[in-house]
């Protein structure tokens, strides 16, 4: 019987695990006392652990539906454009829409990232008995805002796996139509009941608004800076249909000179590389510190587990194939090996490891996409268009610029740019368009199967307080 860790009774300690060379500094994947954090640097590395609990196996357990393992793939998977080969069976149920209440991934899912929400919420915690000197102030405010950033942020992927979009919802305001929400310590017997919707967003908005004022504006390379968290926010304001907003965070993030769009001849160079001019977030996977079999570079290899490859005669890998003139074609590589087929290139390991890949979270070319989509449903065609224009000079030699732009071209506009980047099912359900599934067929944005089912294991703790999701 596996052991259950239900959002609230995950806060039991765990051993302190260290490394010196993850991010250069050492990082904690628990916080076994109550005094664990006394120091700034105690601080410094609690924030290290959260990225480093949801990037590496470790001696608890297998990391699995984190963004470095096969979450990072999840909407890809589920969406019209990749397929598993293999029988494998370790991310291929997502593809086949095979996956119950009883699985490992929904399990997954729910344990990696309320462990973290766990360990964010006791290092906050601790953070407010802090005595901090004039010297560590600045410091000590990054620190605090990236915790709440990362709050943010876990609850927003939490609410995708297993809630709808609120702009494709029936109703935001439904019973039980959020998640779970964890914005504290509790005692370890404490069972949460579900939010709204609305709820949920809400708190997801709270937490990025007092991260922001707190974070650095600098380059924070592998962790969330002020802009990374101002793109994410960006992001989640698109989810939640509040179109201005997403754009004037847009606007601030690509006004921002730190950062640059891939020019054509850089593209296919970046995905061996960390820290690129596009990269807001990237989690910092090395080749000592990473999900191993369940990495992303294995799941996208024939001679790894094949379970995300192109579909052959589908709409995105045609339209690569037949336009060389778009570099990103560059990136749909024919493989042999045990299970042929094409995969997508941006996995291809580093340091001599398939495994050592580190996710890019978000990166600039998506922010100029939420911008154009974002303008076009404000009502500004043109606007739209122009981001796109700017984004398509950088990937397509000798384009010529449109004048208007369509909701249709600007999602398979991101199918183009973010494939494999766990974008494709997400963008179309929460537009309320269907994806058409190599298994499954059409899946409309209000079928049960769009989002995962919570853990049975969860739900059989308190049957009358935490729901399940409809049809499971």
């Amino acid at each position: 019987m596996k052991k259950v860790y239900i959002i609230y009774s995950i806060i039991a300690g765990i051993m302190l695990t260290a490394c010196s060379d993850f991010l250069e500094e050492s990082p904690s994947t628990g916080l076994p006392s109550e005094d664990a954090i006394t120091t700034v640097t105690d601080l410094r590395n609690a924030v290290n652990g959260v990225a480093y609990f949801l990037s590496t196996n470790n001696s608890s357990k297998t990391v699995r539906m984190t963004y470095a393992s096969d979450y990072g793939i999840y909407a890809d998977l589920k969406g019209s454009d990749f397929e598993a080969l293999s029988s494998n069976n370790h991310a291929g149920p997502l593809s086949r829409y095979t996956v119950t209440k009883y699985d490992g991934i929904p399990y997954d899912a729910y344990f990696f990232h309320y462990k973290a929400l766990a360990n964010v919420n006791k290092a906050l915690e601790a953070a407010e008995n802090l005595t901090v000197s004039n010297d560590e102030k600045t410091e000590y405010d990054n620190y605090v805002g990236e915790l709440y950033a990362w709050r943010a942020l876990i609850h927003f992927e939490l609410a995708r796996i297993f809630c709808h979009a609120p702009t494709s919802a029936a109703d935001i305001n439904a019973a039980n139509s959020g998640i779970v929400l964890s914005t504290e310590v509790y005692a370890t017997d404490y069972i949460g009941a579900r939010t709204t919707l609305k709820e949920t967003y809400d708190q997801i908005l709270k937490d990025f608004e007092t991260a922001l004022p707190l974070l650095s504006k600098g380059l924070t390379n592998g962790r969330i800076n002020y802009w990374a968290a101002t793109a994410l926010r960006s992001r989640v304001h698109l989810y939640n249909g509040n179109n201005a907003a997403a754009l004037a965070d847009a606007k601030a993030v690509i006004a921002h000179t730190d950062y640059k769009l891939y020019s054509i001849d850089e593209y296919t160079k970046v995905w061996s590389q960390t820290y690129t001019s596009e990269s807001l977030f990237e989690l910092t996977v090395t080749s000592l510190y990473n999900p191993q079999r369940n990495s992303l570079g294995y799941y996208c290899s024939s001679d790894g587990y094949g379970e995300c490859a192109f579909v052959e005669g589908g709409e995105l890998l045609t339209y690569l194939q037949d336009h060389p003139e778009d570099v990103r074609s560059q990136l749909a590589e024919t493989q042999e090996g045990a299970n042929p087929g094409v995969y997508p290139a941006k996995y291809p390991g580093r340091e001599g490891s398939i495994y050592a890949n580190s996710p890019k979270v978000i990166r600039l070319a998506d922010v100029y996409l939420i911008a154009a989509e974002a303008a076009l449903k404000n009502g500004s065609t043109a606007e739209a268009a122009s981001y796109v224009n700017t984004l398509r000079k950088n990937r397509i030699t000798g384009y010529t610029d449109v004048s208007s732009i369509t909701l249709d071209e600007i999602l398979f506009e991101r199918r183009v740019e973010l494939f494999a980047e766990n974008s494709m099912a997400f963008d179309y359900w929460r537009n309320k368009k269907s994806v058409v599934n190599p298994n499954a067929g059409e899946i409309k944005y209000d079928d049960y199967r769009t989002i995962l089912p919570i853990p049975q294991d969860e739900i059989d703790l308190a049957p009358s307080i935490l729901i399940q999701n409809p049809n499971y």
